[in-house]
């Protein structure tokens, strides 16, 4: 199962629209080495919280961050996915979701790799593809309405 597991979901994240988007999938039967199908969840920002956890099974040891998605306006947990796999140490989990929240609040972050260049286990997948509909919406601002209607008024 361990290799043939989907490795994590493409995750996008849009601060202008203060959206995070990703692939969520699933196993429909119990052959690890069919499809694993796919739905692409929008959460907004304000509603996903991180949490380090503590992972200790045979394949994947060590400190797991994770995003816990709440129902607006409150702590109550209502999902949960991985953002970043397990690390030795949380310090770097600590790091990345504090990376994070500062680019979702327009605040000034480094946007220079700490490690340039492709990571060695990383492999392009062939079929990802984001539905057009969510790939405009996930790359883009919000439109303005009152900005049409001027235009047009012109």
């Amino acid at each position: 199962m361990a290799l043939f597991v989907p490795r994590d979901q493409p995750i996008r994240l849009n601060r202008k629209r203060q959206k995070i988007y990703l692939f969520d999938y699933h196993r429909n039967h119990w052959n690890p080495w069919g499809k694993w199908p796919a739905t692409v969840k929008v959460f907004d920002w304000a509603d996903i919280h991180g949490e380090i956890g503590h992972e200790s099974d045979r394949y994947d040891q060590g400190f797991r961050l994770y995003c816990a998605v709440c129902k607006p306006g409150t702590h109550e947990v209502i999902e949960r996915f991985i953002l970043n796999q397990a690390m030795s140490h949380p310090e770097p989990q600590r790091r990345l979701w504090s990376h994070l929240c500062q680019y979702m609040q327009h605040k000034p972050v480094v946007m220079d790799p700490v490690y340039p260049g492709r990571p060695d286990n990383w492999k392009p997948r062939k079929n990802m593809c984001w539905p057009e509909d969510l790939e405009h919406e996930s790359t883009t601002a919000p439109y303005k309405n009152h900005l049409l209607k001027e235009w047009r008024s012109e």
